[in-house]
């Protein structure tokens, strides 16, 4: 593929402007493969199964899949009765 030549005064600064660089791009190309290998990374950056949904308390990300695990185990550290107590935590403060 050709380098871009965008118009003057494009950059990348805002999300319209990424926009109109990727319209472009798609438009300048022929190549099936470029543009189903595009389709596809597309798809996969916005698929409900990867994208974050959540953070954990330390701040990783979480996908839907994730997400559920983490809550799958505290339900489970709850059955197995692996808690303390509001008070027995205030204490601890």
């Amino acid at each position: 593929m050709k380098p871009l030549s965008l118009p003057k005064g494009i950059g990348m600064n805002s999300i319209a402007e990424i926009k109109t660089i990727l319209h472009h791009y798609i438009a300048e190309t022929d190549d099936v493969q470029v543009l189903s290998k595009l389709e596809q990374y597309v798809k996969k950056l916005l698929s409900k199964e990867d994208k974050i949904i959540a953070y954990t308390a330390q701040g990783q990300p979480l996908n839907q899949a994730a997400y559920k695990r983490e809550i799958d185990d505290a339900i489970a550290e709850v059955d197995r009765g692996e808690i303390i107590s509001q008070e027995e935590m205030e204490k601890d403060l």
